[in-house]
């Protein structure tokens, strides 16, 4: 048992060698936005944690408003919901703002982000070393085995990048996933009923807590039912009673239950009938079923280029086919099996693969046009590609040759055995390093972090009274610039469309003219700015008490 700590030791300090080892690629990026990034996640992250850090999640009930509160935008009606996912992605970066006593940030984030992406690994790691064990492969060929895997994980350009700019629901559930399915290892080798208990109550804890991230969850949950199911059916567990699946199913239905409390009821909620209407136009638009945003030529670039720009050449051509094989080396294995722990730790094996890939590319497939738009979604096949043909395969390869050996007139010697082991073990290490050789370690992306800081700059300069403009920059509703910014800013290039801009505004404001570095004022220098504030990205020019038609204002 010392023995196997220690190893298991080893393979944790493996892992956070190699997540340290990454960070001389992840470093520049850490204090910037996603330079070529379409989508707004990483800056709407920052932008909802840092609403509830000033307004008070409790009060907000975690709603997620299109844009920070401003004198122009005093009410939630006038922000707008974004209520297409639940908020539990975005819950982590406010709780982390808060154990730590800092106001949320775009470093924040991606900090939150690298530092998930470790555990992850870690995860996953610690499964594969449980799994190997299972199956007898011996401790120190599980220790290469388990860490083996977490090279593709850390190392494949892909992931690396989005862990290091993209936050977001699909990065942020992995790690619920991952501790899910290290979980399901462990309840297989637990040997008391009350370890089970155990582990089932913190898996059946994680699967609820990642309901409120990611829908991949529910699919995730659907098929580990199944699973228990068939491993009743095939004897390796006690079988299901139908009082213990439906206590069960009530997780998922009480969960999204909460999730549509909380359209319907959050400040800024549409109505119930509204909201329903919205959230299933939205997911038929997610299954590329509507005329919004519609895609071709998803097969291509499913297959083929998001797996190659994320992964490896031929990454899905070696998914799939490690994964016949292997289903077919655990098929053969499981009936030739006797024992009954032999045929729960294949079982527990085999049950691993399916669930590491079906619920997850189901879920790609099924909401292609999600998939196609927001190609780091690809991530979620991290596990398959880094356990099946660097772990699951040479695993399956061993119990067979084990069987075969056993049941032969001349078996080999333990120390033979061990030494098919360690061959498996070496070669799939040193095939799981080469895959993560490439040319360059993101598939898009530079490094200029003084884009996010110009952004920042706006936003820590200025407050609720102060509407901001500019001849040049913009910041609308749900965008990157005013997520990272935490300010709207509106397009007006004098002061005749600023009028226009703050016509509708109620009190006591200011106009705040945003100038980047380089530009010149242009007929904003017709007047005098009360304040003037240069950080050498970006000039700021107050306009005080700015005088507009205040049209529908109260008299």
């Amino acid at each position: 048992m010392r023995s196997r700590n220690l190893i298991g030791g080893l393979v944790a300090f493996g892992v956070l060698v190699i997540w340290l080892y990454t960070f001389q690629q992840r470093l520049p990026y850490m204090g910037q936005i996603p330079v070529f990034d379409a989508d707004v996640t990483t800056a709407a992250a920052n932008m909802w944690a840092r609403i509830w850090w000033d307004e008070g999640a409790r009060n907000l009930l975690f709603a997620t408003p299109r844009a920070p509160l401003s004198i122009e935008t005093p009410t939630m009606e006038l922000r707008g919901i974004y209520d297409s996912w639940p908020p539990g992605a975005f819950v982590i970066v406010y709780l982390a703002a808060m154990f730590f006593s800092i106001q949320p940030s775009i470093p924040l984030v991606n900090w939150i982000n690298v530092t998930m992406h470790g555990l992850i690994a870690l995860a996953a790691a610690l499964a594969v070393f449980n799994l190997a064990s299972m199956n007898r492969l011996g401790r120190v060929t599980s220790g290469l085995l388990a860490l083996g895997v977490a090279f593709p994980i850390l190392l494949s350009r892909g992931p690396i990048y989005a862990f290091s700019q993209i936050y977001d629901v699909v990065t942020a559930v992995l790690i619920f996933t991952a501790v899910f399915l290290l979980l399901e290892v462990l309840y297989y080798g637990a040997r008391s009923q009350r370890d089970k208990w155990v582990i089932t109550a913190l898996q059946l804890t994680t699967i609820y807590l990642a309901f409120f991230v990611d829908w991949l969850s529910y699919t995730l949950f659907v098929f580990w039912l199944i699973s228990r199911f068939a491993a009743g059916y095939a004897g390796v567990l006690e079988p299901m009673k139908l009082r213990r699946f439906f206590s069960l199913l009530s997780l998922p239905v009480s969960a999204f239950s909460i999730f549509l409390a909380w359209r319907f009821l959050a400040p800024g909620a549409q109505g119930a009938g509204a909201s329903i209407k919205h959230l299933i136009r939205k997911i038929l638009q997610r299954m590329n079923l509507t005329d919004e945003s519609p895609i071709t030529g998803f097969a291509k670039a499913f297959f083929e280029e998001m797996h190659e720009d994320y992964y490896s050449p031929h990454a899905f051509s070696l998914i799939a086919v490690s994964a016949l094989v292997t289903v077919g080396l655990l098929i053969a294995a499981f009936r030739r099996a006797r024992a009954p722990s032999e045929r729960r730790s294949i079982f527990a094996t085999m049950s691993f693969l399916l669930l590491i890939t079906i619920p997850f590319y189901l879920h790609m497939i099924v909401l292609y046009q999600h998939t196609f738009i927001h190609r780091w979604a690809i991530t979620k096949a991290l596990f398959a590609y880094s356990m099946i043909p660097f772990a699951l395969l040479p695993i399956s390869v061993f119990v067979l040759v084990r069987q075969s050996n056993g049941q032969s007139k001349v078996p080999l010697p333990r120390s033979a055995l061990a030494a098919v082991g360690l061959l498996l073990a070496g070669s799939s290490l040193f095939d799981a390093v080469s895959v993560t050789f490439y040319d360059s370690y993101a598939p898009r992306g530079r490094i200029d972090s003084n884009a996010y800081r110009m952004w920042d700059d706006i936003g820590r300069n200025t407050a609720y009274k102060d509407v901001v403009v500019s001849p040049i920059l913009e910041a609308n509703p749900i965008s990157v610039q005013v997520g990272t910014a935490y300010k709207l800013v509106h397009h007006a290039g004098n002061f005749a469309e600023v009028d226009k801009v703050v016509a509708r505004v109620c009190g006591d404001f200011n106009v705040v003219v945003a100038l980047p570095k380089g530009s010149e004022p242009g007929e904003f220098a017709s007047r005098e700015p009360a304040h003037v504030i240069d950080t050498g990205r970006i000039r700021l020019l107050r306009f005080a008490s700015y005088q507009g038609k205040a049209v529908d204002c109260p008299r």
